[in-house]
C-alpha cells in the first residue's frame, strides 16, 4: 500500500519548512522515500503513514468529510485529497475542498487501491 505525497515550493517559501510540513504527515517509523526538486517535493509513505493520517482524522471526527472529498477527489482509479500546507507544518490536518484553501499551495496525497480498501475497511470495523 502507498501513499504518494507532494507539495509545491513556491519562490517565497523556505524549501525545509515545506519538506517539514510534508513529513509531519508521515510516520517516523515508517519507511519514507523523499525527492526533493526545484519547486517540488514528493514523499513515497506506506502503511504506517495512512494509519497515523487515518487516526488523526478519526480523532477530530473528520471521517466523513474525508470520504466525501476522496470522493469527489477521484480521477480514474486515483483518489486524492488536499491538505492545508500551514497547518501541516504546525502538525494539524486540515482538510482543503479547493486548492484556494490553502494559501500556500496544498498538500495533496493520492493513494492507492490498497490503501482505499484499507481506509473503508477500517471505518467499516469502527461503527
Amino acid at each position: 500500500m502507498k501513499l504518494h505525497i507532494t507539495a509545491r515550493i513556491y519562490p517565497s517559501e523556505d524549501p525545509e519548512k515545506v519538506k517539514k510540513a510534508v513529513l509531519n504527515l508521515t510516520d517516523s517509523k515508517d519507511d519514507v522515500k523523499l525527492e526533493i526538486m526545484q519547486d517540488l517535493i514528493k514523499v513515497e509513505a506506506g502503511e504506517l503513514t495512512l494509519k497515523k493520517l487515518l487516526q488523526t482524522i478519526k480523532d477530530k471526527d473528520m471521517t466523513y468529510l474525508m470520504l466525501r472529498l476522496l470522493n469527489e477527489g477521484k480521477k480514474g482509479d486515483k483518489f486524492f485529497l488536499m491538505l492545508n500546507k500551514q497547518a501541516a507544518f504546525v502538525n494539524h490536518v486540515v482538510m482543503c475542498d479547493d486548492p484556494q484553501e490553502s494559501p500556500l499551495g496544498p498538500i495533496t496525497i493520492e493513494f492507492d487501491s490498497e490503501a482505499i480498501k484499507y481506509i473503508i475497511s477500517s471505518i467499516r470495523n469502527e461503527r
